[in-house]
């Protein structure tokens, strides 16, 4: 059948488009960052850290504990490699390596691996390898999602919390907050420019999460306090990286604005059909933030829910799968206003868009 110019095809779950040039598939992609992007980068069998490895985790994707996942194509976890060298796992890490820990940020803050020792991780890995040769480095998409945890490793320093936060004066929390915002958007800069002397061209780099957003018993709307430092680090953020497209030659980067895109779903929520914005579907029993937590003789000291899919956060922090696929919607086709197309990219219209700017195949969410 003959198709025309502009017209899409769908092949395999893979949208190409006609007349844009002869599309290929990204050779690989790479992943830094914290829980929203993380497939398996903690030590399964480290008590203090593997609560990502238990059920509930992964219920409803993949079927099975795997860490967090922002719906993505999934590269191999640096941590399930048997080794951490290249060339004894040419084939698994082909099409691309995660490198994302939960808990990470710029800063150690929970004793995690940060995003500049992801990058380190990234560059042992492929140092001096045939795998990946600088067209194919040139020519592998990259994703970096951090800042937040942070935000919250200062408020739990001051034994407060986004939720709580009457032990000291709002004053305080949010003057210390905007110290963090310079060095926390300068950290997320460094691991584009270091990425960059490796040879990695094509970014997408997620803003913050929305955390005064975190779902809590009984809220029933977004803590409006927090707005200031949001505003601010999305702000530092597009400015620094419109520096970086001037400076660095051939680069070609995005923002995923994770912000606006909770923000609408939160406004219209019926629309991607959700019913329980604030709740936890997985929730500890007289508390939210300890989801897959067990007693010493193995039972849960944890409730789920029996409609997950109309909840948009899973546990005290991450969106559940329905949660995270909305989200990935609107960065792959945005949504329509009163008069008006919204992005919820910032340097491109959509990113499905952006990855056919590229020469790619956009995939399908």
């Amino acid at each position: 059948m003959e198709w025309q110019d502009g017209a899409a095809k769908v092949e395999d779950g893979w949208i190409t488009v006609k007349g844009r040039g002869n599309a290929e598939k990204a050779q690989a992609l790479f992943v830094f960052g914290e829980s929203y992007a993380d497939t398996g980068n903690h030590d399964r069998y480290n008590q203090s850290v593997n609560q990502p490895w238990r059920r509930p985790y992964g219920l409803t994707w993949p079927g099975y504990p795997a860490g967090d996942s922002l719906v993505l194509p999934a590269p191999t976890a640096y941590e399930l490699l048997k080794s951490h060298d290249c060339k004894s796992n040419a084939k698994k890490i082909r099409q691309g390596v995660n490198f994302a820990v939960e808990g990470s940020g710029i800063f150690e803050d929970y004793g995690f691996k940060t995003i500049a020792q992801q990058v380190k991780q990234f560059k042992e890995l492929i140092g001096g390898s045939q795998e990946f040769d600088s067209h194919k480095l040139s020519r592998s998409l990259v994703l970096i999602s951090a800042a937040v945890n942070d935000y919250r490793a200062f408020l739990a320093s001051r034994n407060g919390s986004i939720e709580n936060i009457h032990y000291f004066s709002l004053c305080e929390f949010i003057t210390g907050l905007k110290d963090l915002v310079k060095p926390v958007v300068s950290g997320t800069i460094d691991a584009v420019k270091e990425l960059y002397k490796s040879g990695l061209r094509n970014f997408v780099v997620s803003n913050i999460d929305p955390f005064g957003c975190a779902p809590q018993i009984g809220k029933t709307s977004c803590d409006s306090n927090y707005d200031e430092i949001l505003a601010l680090h999305i702000e530092l953020l597009k400015g620094a990286i419109e520096i970086l497209k001037s400076d660095l030659k051939e680069l070609s980067i995005i923002i995923s604005d994770l912000v606006s895109a909770i923000n609408h779903i939160f406004s219209s929520p019926a629309q991607f059909g959700f019913v329980d914005l604030f709740g936890p579907c997985c929730a500890a029993k007289g508390r939210v933030d300890m989801c897959g937590e067990v007693d010493q003789v193995g039972r849960a000291l944890f409730e789920v829910c029996s409609n997950v899919d109309e909840k948009f956060f899973w546990d005290s922090g991450h969106p559940a799968q329905r949660g995270c696929h909305a989200i990935m919607w609107l960065y792959s086709n945005g949504a329509k206003g009163e008069n008006c197309s919204i992005s919820f990219i910032e340097g491109a219209p959509n990113v499905i868009e952006w990855v056919e700017s590229l020469g790619f195949v956009a995939y399908n969410i």
